[in-house]
């Protein structure tokens, strides 16, 4: 089905307005009618992402007896209460839908919101992490530091508890001493 939407969106592209303008005269309730149901299905899967946040949002302050983990626009759970003489650092995680799976993966990530602060603990999440690629987005830097099945609560949460203890180290330690080197997200 990807083939054909592709080969409809390149004979598209080669129509001129008026040609187009009439094809979207003579199928409007047709596309219509899938632009209603490609809606409804990212609703869902939506609606689904941010029950499965919240459900992690109360599981991971219970099991930390920590409020601060928020559901940041209610798609993303974020930690970001370390160390505040230290620039600010996070760690974020949400789901990616598969197909037939609206929480196919929850991707777990550390990001820094200014070049500023990826510079402050560059050297060591790269020391810690060898193998991961950093994406940059703007003044924005993200390291995909962990990837697990959506539906794996308990895998799930053992790594974002990893992944905030990795973090308060990190904050914590004027050296990043021994105690980095030795918890691992992974």
């Amino acid at each position: 089905m990807t083939e054909q939407l592709a080969d409809l969106l390149t004979t598209f592209a080669k129509q001129s307005n008026r040609e187009l303008s009439e094809y979207f005269y003579d199928n409007a309730e047709k596309i219509d009618s899938l632009i209603q149901l490609y809606t409804a299905f990212n609703r869902q899967t939506t609606q689904l992402q941010i029950t499965r946040i919240r459900e992690l949002k109360w599981a991971i302050r219970s099991i930390t007896g920590n409020p601060d983990w928020k559901d940041q626009d209610e798609l993303e759970l974020q930690y970001s209460r370390f160390n505040t003489d230290r620039p600010l650092i996070l760690v974020e995680g949400g789901f990616e839908s598969a197909r037939g799976d609206a929480l196919g993966k929850f991707i777990i990530r550390i990001r820094t919101k200014t070049i500023q602060a990826w510079n402050y603990y560059e050297d060591q999440l790269m020391k810690d992490f060898p193998l991961i690629e950093p994406e940059i987005v703007g003044d924005e830097t993200i390291l995909v530091v962990n990837s697990i099945r959506g539906n794996d609560l308990t895998e799930i949460l053992e790594a974002l508890m990893k992944a905030q203890t990795y973090l308060i180290g990190l904050t914590n330690s004027p050296q990043h001493d021994i105690l980095l080197r030795t918890i691992s997200i992974r």
